[in-house]
C-alpha cells in the first residue's frame, strides 16, 4: 500500500511529489519500528523513478517504481528480499493500473504544480473574469436603454405647436372675449376665421412684425369690435409664453446632453467589458522562437509572455535577471525584438529588482510611428503672473496625443480658473475614454449650468493619431490654428460660440492630414487679434509664419509671441498663449540588432 501510495502520487504530482510523499511514508513506518526505516530510501528513490517516468504513461510510471525498489534493495539488502519486493511492486503497480482516470484527476485538482490544479485555478479566473465582464456589459446597455429613453422624450414638434396655440388663444379669450356682445357670432358662427385671424397676430406678435402688418391690422379691426383690449391680453401672454418655450427648449437641450452622456458612459464600459473578455493569445511556439533567439545571442531570459504580436500593437513581456542598472532591456533586448518582429520596439515600462537576486518585471510595446515636440509662450496681461489663458498636453489611450487651449471670459484669476477647470474636466473625460464630441458638450454643460453667472471659456483641441498622423480640430469660439508645411500656410477655423454660454453647443469638427516636418500652430486670441493697425489678421499672421527663420517648436513661439508684443510697442494688452506642435518620424533611440534569418522568418 504504501508503494501503491507513493506511485499514485508520482504519476499526479511527479519527481519532486513522489519522492516527497515517499520520504513521508518512510518516516511513518518507522515510527512503528524502526528497522523500518530503511524503506525511506526505497520509497524515495521509487518515488523519484515514478515521477520521471509518469510523461509517458501510467505503465511507465510503474516500471519506474520496480526499478527504483529493486535498486535499493540490491545496494542495501542484498538478493535476499528480492522476490518479496517484487511481488510487492507488482501487486502496487497493478492497483495504480486498475485505478479509474477520474479518481486521480479529483485529487490532482488539489495538488499545487499540476496541471489539473493550473487549469482548475485558470478556470476559476476564467469565470470570475466572465462574470465581471457581464456584469459591466450589463451596466452598459442599462446606460444605453437610458440614453436612448432620455432622446426618445423629444415632443411631437407639430402637435406640441397646436396644443400651445389652443391654451395660449384660450387665455387670450378669456380675458377680452368672454364679456364681449359678439361673442356667439365670432367664435360659434365664424370661429374658423376668428381663429386664424387671432392665430396670425400670435405668430406676428412673436416675430415683432404685426406694428408693420397694416393688412393684417385692417383686417382684424373689420372683425373685432375690442381690438386694443384683445391685443394687451396678448401682449401679456406673449411673456409668458416665451418664458415656457424657452424652458422647454432648455429641457429638450439638457435631455439631449445627459442622452449623449449617457451613450458615452455606455460606449467606455462596452469598451471594457471587451477588454476583459480578451484573454491572453496563445503565441508558445513564438515565445519558444523568441527565447531560442535571445539566448543563443547570450542573452539571458527568465520567462516571456507574447499577449499580441498584431502590427503596431506588439505587446510582449520578459522576466530578466538583475542587470545592475546597465540599461540591457533598452540597449539590447529591445533592438533585437525590433529586428525579429520588423517594427520599431521599445521599452514601455521597467520594474527593476532591488538586489542581485531578483528580477526585473519589462514590459515592450510597439513604437508609434510619430512623435511630437511641443513649445509654449505665453504672457498675462500686463505682464501680469496670473493668466486667463490656459493650455494642456493630454496623452490619450490608442497612441493619441491632445493639446488644448482655453481662453476664460476676461483676465485674472477668475478667467485663470475658467480655463484651467474647462482643460481639467476635458482632460478626465478624454482619458476616461469618452469620445472628444460628447467630452466636449459634457465640460460645455457642466460649466453653463453650475452657475448661473455669464461665464465664458473658448475652446481650442487638436487630437493627433501617432499611428497615421491625422489629426481633429474642435474649435468652440477660438482663434484659428495655422498648419505650416515649408513655406505652404494653412488656416484652420470654425465659427461656433464659446463653451458654457449656451447649454447644447454645436461641435464643428475639421480634420487635417499631417506629414513629418509640418508645424502646427495654435494661438489665444491675445495673439491673433493683437498686432495693432492690422486689417486682415489671418492674412498678417500667414505672412509672418512663413518668415520663420526657425523650425524649432519653441523658437517659432518665442518669434511669434514677440512679433506681436513689438507691434504694440512692447505693451501685453491681454493674455497671450501660443502652443507650436512639429510633427516628426519616431526614430528610434538604438539601432535593431540582427539577428539570425532562420529565427526571423519561423517567428514571422
Amino acid at each position: 500500500m504504501a508503494k501503491y501510495v507513493v506511485l499514485f502520487f508520482a504519476f499526479i504530482g511527479g519527481a519532486s511529489i513522489g519522492c516527497t510523499v515517499g520520504i513521508v511514508i518512510g518516516l511513518i513506518l518507522s515510527l512503528a519500528n524502526v528497522d523500518n526505516l530503511t524503506y525511506m530510501s526505497s520509497l524515495a528513490f521509487s518515488g523519484l523513478l515514478g515521477g520521471l517516468l509518469k510523461e509517458a504513461n501510467k505503465f511507465a510510471a510503474g516500471l519506474g517504481l520496480l526499478g527504483g525498489s529493486l535498486l535499493i534493495s540490491l545496494y542495501g539488502q542484498g538478493s535476499q528480499d528480492i522476490y518479496s519486493t517484487i511481488i510487492e511492486t507488482v501487486i502496487a503497480i497493478a492497483i495504480f493500473l486498475i485505478t479509474p482516470k477520474s479518481f486521480y484527476e479529483k485529487l490532482a485538482k488539489h495538488i499545487p504544480g499540476t496541471n489539473e490544479h493550473a487549469l482548475e485555478q485558470q478556470q476559476y479566473v476564467r469565470k470570475i473574469r466572465d462574470a465581471t465582464a457581464n456584469r459591466v456589459n450589463q451596466f452598459s446597455q442599462l446606460f444605453q436603454v437610458l440614453s436612448e429613453s432620455f432622446s426618445t422624450f423629444h415632443s411631437n414638434s407639430k402637435q406640441d405647436d397646436n396644443g400651445e396655440t389652443d391654451l395660449f388663444l384660450s387665455k387670450v379669450t378669456e380675458q377680452s372675449c368672454q364679456s364681449c356682445f359678439k361673442k356667439q357670432w365670432c367664435w360659434a358662427k365664424n370661429f374658423d376665421t376668428t381663429y386664424d385671424l387671432m392665430s396670425d397676430i400670435m405668430r406676428n406678435k412673436l416675430d415683432e412684425t404685426y406694428k408693420n402688418n397694416n393688412n393684417l391690422k385692417r383686417r382684424f379691426e373689420n372683425h373685432c369690435t375690442r381690438v386694443s383690449k384683445v391685443e394687451k391680453a396678448i401682449d401679456k401672454e406673449i411673456h409668458f409664453y416665451k418664458a415656457n418655450e424657452q424652458y422647454k427648449r432648455q429641457l429638450i437641450e439638457s435631455r439631449k446632453v445627459v442622452s449623449q452622456q449617457l451613450l458615452g458612459v455606455s460606449k467606455v464600459m462596452e469598451d471594457f467589458s471587451n477588454e476583459i473578455k480578451k484573454e491572453r493569445q496563445q503565441h508558445f511556439l513564438q515565445e519558444d522562437m523568441i527565447m531560442e533567439a535571445l539566448t543563443s545571442f547570450g542573452v539571458e531570459i527568465n520567462h516571456i509572455e507574447i499577449f499580441s504580436l498584431k502590427k503596431g500593437s506588439v505587446d510582449i513581456e520578459m522576466t530578466v535577471p538583475y542587470c545592475q542598472g546597465t540599461g540591457e532591456c533598452e540597449k539590447i533586448i529591445a533592438p533585437m525584438l525590433s529586428d525579429i518582429l520588423e517594427e520599431n520596439v521599445i521599452v514601455k515600462s521597467e520594474q527593476c529588482a532591488s538586489n542581485r537576486d531578483g528580477q526585473c518585471q519589462v514590459a515592450f510595446r510597439s513604437a508609434k510611428n510619430f512623435k511630437v515636440d511641443i513649445g509654449v509662450a505665453h504672457a498675462a496681461k500686463g505682464g501680469g503672473l496670473v493668466s486667463g489663458d490656459s493650455y494642456a498636453t493630454i496623452e490619450i489611450g490608442d497612441g493619441k496625443f491632445a493639446v488644448a487651449i482655453s481662453d476664460g471670459m476676461g483676465n485674472g484669476e477668475r478667467a485663470h480658473i475658467e480655463s484651467k477647470e474647462t482643460l481639467y474636466l476635458l482632460k478626465e473625460l478624454l482619458q476616461s475614454g469618452i469620445d472628444e464630441e460628447i467630452a466636449i458638450k459634457t465640460v460645455n454643460s457642466i460649466l453653463s449650468l453650475r452657475t448661473t453667472e455669464e461665464i465664458f471659456s473658448t475652446l481650442d483641441l487638436v487630437i493627433i493619431d501617432l499611428q497615421k498622423a491625422n489629426c481633429k480640430f474642435l474649435k468652440i469660439g477660438s482663434s484659428p490654428s495655422f498648419i505650416k508645411r515649408q513655406n505652404h500656410i494653412k488656416g484652420v477655423k470654425a465659427s461656433n460660440l464659446p463653451i458654457g454660454i449656451i447649454e447644447d453647443v454645436e461641435v464643428e469638427v475639421v480634420e487635417e492630414e499631417l506629414k513629418a516636418g509640418d508645424i502646427l500652430i495654435m494661438m489665444s486670441d491675445g495673439i491673433f487679434e493683437g498686432p495693432k493697425y492690422v486689417e486682415n489678421h489671418e492674412v498678417w499672421m500667414k505672412r509672418k509664419i512663413r518668415e520663420l527663420q526657425t523650425e524649432h517648436p519653441q523658437e517659432v513661439a518665442d518669434v511669434i509671441m514677440e512679433d506681436v508684443i513689438r507691434t504694440k510697442n512692447g505693451r501685453i494688452d491681454d493674455d497671450m498663449t501660443v502652443v507650436v506642435v512639429q510633427i516628426e518620424h519616431n526614430n528610434p533611440l538604438w539601432a535593431s540588432i540582427p539577428v539570425s534569418s532562420v529565427k526571423k522568418q519561423k517567428i514571422g
